[in-house]
């Protein structure tokens, strides 16, 4: 993203991206502060530290460029969500790092046939995700636990892990830590869609929730379940599959859940 996200404050964007460079307009998703106005360039600024973030994606046939976040437009338009300044309020209170949401989502729709194939946009290859080791092997698995003890109570069915998207999870982890950056697109553009592709896999819908600061995977799900928008990609029934990553750096930790479903 290339605004600059406030403290306490969460943002709602659907981001699809086709795996054949062909991208379609996305519906908005939900958003926690009507304070800040919304980007019509699609750009996004660094994120801060000690924020989660939410992205999921959806993939309709015209295409559209997303910015992790916010709406890009590129042949067709985005639009965003309000946004609610209550959580600022309730970490404060807390006396804990505030925190800052961001939530997209979208679905794969083939691109209807014509002529001559539009070739496929390049993209760079996927940056290498080192496996969690230790602690942070113990912490995805217990977030992965932790989402579907909270599917089962709302009446969805379990995550499967699923070893793409754990690649894509982790991946993005380590490169925001290393890189130190806070935002589901990377310096490069990518996003969480692209990131999966890259992985190996194929997907019909996507989502990613990403944080960063809280030290336990109770404390990360608490204020992701605490946000609408990271709490309906949890929740999303639409969602077969799951990956998480996990660095434990110095800047973070870092963490993402990358959820989705096959094509």
């Amino acid at each position: 993203m290339r605004h600059h996200d406030r403290p306490g404050h969460s943002e709602a964007l659907q981001a699809p991206a086709h795996p054949d460079g062909s991208e379609g307009p996305q519906a908005p998703a939900p958003s926690e502060d009507p304070q800040a106005p919304a980007r019509t360039d699609g750009s996004e600024g660094p994120r801060r530290p000690g924020h989660p973030d939410g992205s999921a994606g959806s993939r309709p046939p015209a295409p559209v460029g997303r910015a992790g976040g916010r709406h890009r437009r590129a042949g067709g338009a985005r639009r965003r969500g309000p946004r609610r300044p209550s959580f600022r309020t309730a970490v404060a209170l807390a006396g804990s790092t505030a925190v800052v949401l961001t939530v997209a989502a979208g679905m794969y729709v083939a691109a209807p046939a014509t002529g001559t194939p539009a070739a496929a946009a390049p993209r760079e290859a996927a940056a290498p995700a080192r496996a969690a080791t230790g602690k942070a092997a113990r912490f995805v698995q217990d977030v992965v636990a932790l989402v579907n003890a909270e599917r089962e109570k709302a009446g969805c069915g379990p995550l499967r892990t699923e070893g793409h998207l754990r690649s894509a999870a982790q991946g993005h982890a380590d490169d925001m830590a290393a890189r130190d950056y806070y935002e589901h697109h990377s310096p490069e553009g990518r996003d969480a869609g692209d990131r999966m592709s890259g992985a190996g896999y194929e997907w019909s819908v996507w989502g990613e929730n990403i944080h960063r600061g809280p030290k336990t995977p109770a404390r990360a799900m608490e204020d992701w379940m605490d946000s609408p928008g990271h709490r309906a990609n949890i929740l999303n029934c639409s969602f077969k599959d799951i990956g998480v990553g996990v660095t434990l750096a110095a800047n973070g930790p870092w963490w993402v859940q990358d959820f989705g479903a096959r094509r």
